[in-house]
């Protein structure tokens, strides 16, 4: 089966795709980029001729790393881009992943370009005027907007350090990462004109809910299949990435796992309800797509039986549909500053195969696949527990023949097994114990007053 990869270089070069050889250099990837990110965004795969032949590079790695010093200290302004390693044909090549730029115009080094076609060329000054006044006429972000009174003091020190400490760890934003909160956030464009952003709350903030009741994730847990009667109410606030771990944390706690034994062993083996990186991946999209501006607009997740849901408010870009998201497709978040983060912060796969993943990760645990719904200004996703898997049965010679001997119904002791296998009591009651653990006997009662009876499961 093709890979997504490998129809996109069938399909050859156009104004949204640029194949590279392994001679290639960062300035020369970077003009590419730079000029995608102006038009509609695109993919650059490096380690493949301009005829389509995929001769793979040697250090990929040692590329993607200066290609990533490149935009992190080279563009204007700071862009998100994801270059990442893959396999095609048994060789290493580099797919980089530039979606739509949404703080038009960018420039690398002073210099803005535009992709015409097949080519990348420096931009004139009717195009780059074309480009302004289309940047203009948008909308200014949210997340983007100024907060008056929101200063360095309001933000949480240790997530601050925490979040430098990861950036530089996953080494997406070159290798000179301020040590100055201050400075960090400006690096991470979550200064404006002097002032702190929404998005620097969203992140940072000690407590968001002091400066927008929205910026919280409630999780409900319902008793009954159909939304009913509440068993559990919680609303998680915090930073963004704290927010994120202690909803994953609290969404685990309450679906729990589902276990079996394994055979020849009696510890039970848990396995997640539920994927943790769907989870992560399913919340993620919550807070980096959701439509921060509107009223009582809080992310919210329903708990099942079978079943959860993860609701944002919200929409897809224009033109997709749900199904699209099962597929690979272009990333094109609502929130860039604050999607930027966290993949700086290595809480994002490459863009575009986060949500395929998703789907091959709910498969493994041979959970339903997940499903999405946009309705009412409401993205939805929909994710299903992982079934109960059989537990395996496997008795010693004495079980069994102990099994086989007694009567549905009627109580035994210890004793009784001992008498029956020729084992000393203690024997007898830790192998009894073994029987009630796989749900074949029942035991009543304590101390010497402890009977067992034989259930209806059967071996």
């Amino acid at each position: 089966m093709k890979s997504d990869i490998q129809e996109i270089i069938e399909k050859g070069e156009n104004e949204r795709v640029e194949l590279h050889g392994p001679r290639t250099n960062v300035p020369t990837l970077a003009r590419t980029v730079c000029g995608m990110l102006n038009q509609q965004g695109g993919v650059v795969i490096v380690g493949v001729l301009e005829n389509g032949q995929v001769v793979g590079i040697d250090d990929s790695k040692m590329l993607v790393d200066e290609l990533h010093e490149c935009i992190a200290t080279d563009f204007s302004p700071l862009p998100l881009v994801s270059a990442a390693s893959h396999e095609v044909n048994g060789k290493q090549v580099i797919v980089v992943d530039v979606p739509p730029g949404a703080d038009k115009p960018y420039s690398v080094n002073r210099t803005i370009f535009v992709r015409v076609g097949k080519q990348t060329l420096k931009a004139d000054a009717s195009q780059t005027s074309s480009i302004v006044q289309k940047a203009a006429s948008q909308f200014d972000r949210w997340e983007c907007e100024p907060l008056p009174g929101f200063e360095i003091v309001d933000c949480d020190s240790k997530e601050l350090i925490d979040a430098r400490a990861e950036i530089v760890d996953a080494g997406r934003l070159g290798v000179n990462v301020p040590i100055d909160s201050l400075d960090l956030l400006r690096r991470l464009h979550l200064s404006r004109s002097g002032q702190l952003t929404n998005a620097a709350a969203v992140m940072f903030a000690r407590d968001p809910l002091d400066w927008s009741p929205n910026l919280a994730i409630r999780i409900v847990s319902f008793s009954t299949e159909k939304m009913g009667d509440i068993a559990n109410d919680s609303l998680i606030h915090g930073p963004a990435v704290q927010c994120l771990r202690n909803a994953i944390s609290t969404i685990q706690q309450r679906t729990g796992y589902t276990g079996r034994f394994l055979r020849s062993e009696l510890e039970r083996k848990d396995t997640p309800a539920y994927a943790l990186y769907a989870l992560r991946e399913g919340l993620v999209n919550a807070i980096t797509h959701r439509d921060y501006t509107a009223v009582g607009g809080q992310i919210r997740v329903e708990i099942y039986k079978d079943r959860l849901s993860i609701q944002n408010p919200g929409r897809l870009p224009e033109g997709w549909k749900p199904a699209d998201l099962k597929n690979k497709h272009g990333s094109v978040p609502f929130n860039p500053d604050i999607a930027r983060i966290f993949y700086l912060r290595g809480l994002m796969e490459q863009l575009g195969i986060g949500t395929q993943k998703l789907v091959a990760e709910c498969k493994a645990l041979k959970a339903a696949s997940p499903k999405w719904d946009a309705s009412q200004n409401m993205v939805t996703l929909t994710l299903f527990a992982a079934p109960e898997p059989e537990a395996k049965i496997n008795l010693n010679e004495r079980q069994e023949q102990f099994l086989t001997s007694i009567e549905v119904g009627k109580p035994y002791k210890s004793r009784d097994y001992a008498a029956l296998t020729g084992v000393v009591d203690r024997q007898a009651r830790r192998e009894l114990v073994e029987l009630v653990m796989l749900g074949l006997l029942l035991r009543t009662g304590s101390g010497p007053a402890t009977v067992y009876e034989r259930t209806d499961k059967q071996l």
